[in-house]
């Protein structure tokens, strides 16, 4: 259910969205052959986190927490990630676009 919500939120948010991929579909290897402005990656699959962003290093890489209160956002060359406290969907859809809604 929350797959399908953050999937209508990136969509009306104007993000084209892939099919849900994880390390057996070839995610890091996927990653850096599109090169994706930003990967949002659920809590559960942080580990890969680190090959994503070697992969696709100029991507935004999010992490969305397993209760949908917050993100770990990891900029491009950033050295340390944010923490973004309000997670609602329109907090997502600006950290994508890079806009306030």
């Amino acid at each position: 259910m929350v797959r399908v919500g953050m999937t209508r939120v990136l969509v009306d948010g104007g993000a084209e969205v892939l099919p849900e991929v994880g390390p057996e579909d070839g995610l890091v290897d996927r990653a850096a052959a599109e090169r994706p402005d930003v990967v949002v990656l659920a809590e559960w699959a942080y580990a890969l986190g680190d090959a994503v962003r070697r992969a696709a290093p100029a991507a935004k890489l999010i992490v969305w927490s397993s209760d949908e209160t917050s993100m770990t956002v990891y900029d491009p060359g950033a050295a340390a990630p944010r923490r973004v406290s309000s997670a609602a969907p329109e907090a997502l859809v600006e950290e994508l676009t890079g806009s306030a809604p």
